[in-house]
């Protein structure tokens, strides 16, 4: 009887699936165009880069490390860059994560020029 259930709902939720416009998944599952990001496969793991059209980005390596030991883990180090249009800041994150957990390290820059800059370009 709860195998027949569940057979019901996964038909009705598949049905409704086929039938739901495409606009709407895309609003709910947003998909990354392939001309803003690239995944390639290296010898010891992989590269990925990001780059959106606001000026976010992300750029990551995942290296394998001691392959074939017992001491083997994946190491992933990147950063990721996003832009605030309303603040015009960047945040800037570096990070490693390791066996021993998620390191970040991040600063903050702000695109805008400081007065100073601005009355020195002035001349």
């Amino acid at each position: 009887m709860a195998s027949a259930k569940l057979f019901l709902a996964v038909a009705i939720l598949a049905t409704f699936s086929l039938t739901v416009n495409a606009g709407f998944l895309d609003y709910i599952f947003p998909t990354v165009m392939s001309e803003f990001y690239s995944l390639a496969p290296t010898k010891e793991g992989y590269r990925f880069n990001l780059e959106e059209p606001n000026g976010s980005k992300r750029e990551e390596i995942g290296v394998i490390m001691n392959p074939g030991t017992e001491d083997e883990q994946l190491v992933v180090m990147g950063s990721y860059t996003v832009y605030d249009e309303k603040t015009d800041t960047e945040t800037i994150t570096m990070y490693t994560a390791d066996k021993d957990g998620y390191k970040p390290r991040y600063m903050i820059k702000n695109r805008k020029l400081s007065p100073g800059a601005l009355k020195s370009a002035a001349g």
